[in-house]
């Protein structure tokens, strides 16, 4: 399993954004510039309200479990390879993530939202 490209498509699903937008620019680029090196879970909570797509934000009310999702993310897109999680690690960090899950109601089969709270 290619462990960066997972990084990537976690990133698009909590983002709503494409790996490579219209102007060429790399999402992983840009997540990694924007939060890389910040140590603080409040002030990345705060850059991913920025960075997350509208809809998740009307669907949750834990960010504190999307901030876990970005850091998986951004461990899957480490620049050494050695340094990457593995798909087990992976696994395992995204259920111990609180309230992840699908909407399993009537109505929610076949939903196309997927809840990663």
């Amino acid at each position: 399993m290619d462990v960066f490209s997972f990084g990537v498509v976690l990133l698009e699903l909590i983002t709503g954004r494409e790996a490579i937008d219209e102007g060429g620019n790399l999402l992983w680029t840009s997540a990694l510039r924007t939060f890389d090196h910040v140590g603080n879970e409040q002030e990345k909570g705060r850059r991913l309200r920025e960075w997350l797509d509208s809809s998740i934000m009307r669907e949750t009310n834990s960010l504190e479990s999307l901030v876990s999702v970005l850091n998986i993310a951004l461990a899957c897109l480490h620049r050494d390879p050695t340094k990457r999680p593995s798909m087990v690690d992976i696994v395992y960090a995204l259920c111990k993530s609180e309230d992840t899950g699908f909407d399993t109601s009537d109505d929610g089969i076949g939903s196309p939202l997927l809840l990663a709270r």
